[in-house]
């Protein structure tokens, strides 16, 4: 099984490539208006993302970043349902049930087709074991990055449900920021180059976003 995961390993680098597309995107799109803007494409492209990701990460039987991008996944579908009308807008009820359902299912069906017999998170080995065992310190490390990382859209999504549109704050920005940098320090440690892409392309444009915001903060200040 190891080869055939090793074989489909580049699958994941579709994943990386939506990620990146989706953040240069939406700061362009920032940049011409002068200020932080989330664009629809924007959603679409994560949500593309996250499925992506979602398979790769099952097929490596990496537990922790699977999921998380079932969440994100959800997240991102909600956001693309509030950039409609009123009316068509499903219920919060109904995304909470949904967002349960998906994590509940999707953890029971990564559990019993994986073979966890090397642990619920593997890493790649494109030559031996010997070379990719590290200590279970840097996977908490990683594990508090993607969650710090993750975070921001659970923060992000509460902050669209009370405004009633998509939107992308201050908070959502400094929380990738730290995030990124904790997961990019980890996936060079484990020389996960699918998981490593993202947080080198995010840094910055999440930078830029915070400076664009801070300048329309100040001019609305100063009238």
């Amino acid at each position: 099984m190891d080869d055939w995961r090793n074989l489909l390993y580049p699958l994941g680098y579709l994943s990386s490539i939506l990620f990146g597309a989706r953040i240069i995107i939406q700061w362009l799109s920032s940049e011409v208006k002068q200020k932080s803007v989330v664009p629809t494409v924007f959603w679409k492209l994560s949500l593309s993302g996250n499925l992506m990701l979602m398979m790769h990460s099952f097929i490596q039987v990496q537990f922790h970043v699977f999921i998380i991008q079932i969440g994100n996944a959800v997240i991102s579908w909600r956001n693309l349902n509030l950039k409609k009308p009123v009316e068509d807008r499903i219920q919060l009820k109904k995304v909470i049930y949904i967002l349960v359902a998906a994590l509940t299912c999707s953890s029971l069906m990564f559990f019993i087709f994986n073979d966890l017999s090397f642990g619920w998170f593997r890493i790649p080995n494109f030559e031996n074991k010997s070379a990719t065992v590290i200590s279970p310190i840097w996977h908490i490390i990683g594990f508090i990055g993607l969650a710090l990382f993750s975070s921001r859209f659970w923060i992000q999504w509460i902050e669209a449900e009370k405004q009633k549109t998509s939107t992308l704050g201050p908070l959502f920005w400094w929380v990738s920021l730290a995030g990124d940098l904790l997961i990019l320090v980890y996936f060079a440690k484990i020389k996960d180059p699918v998981n490593l892409i993202g947080p080198i392309f995010g840094i910055i444009p999440y930078i830029r976003n915070l400076i664009l915001i801070s300048k329309r903060s100040k001019s609305v200040l100063h009238g």
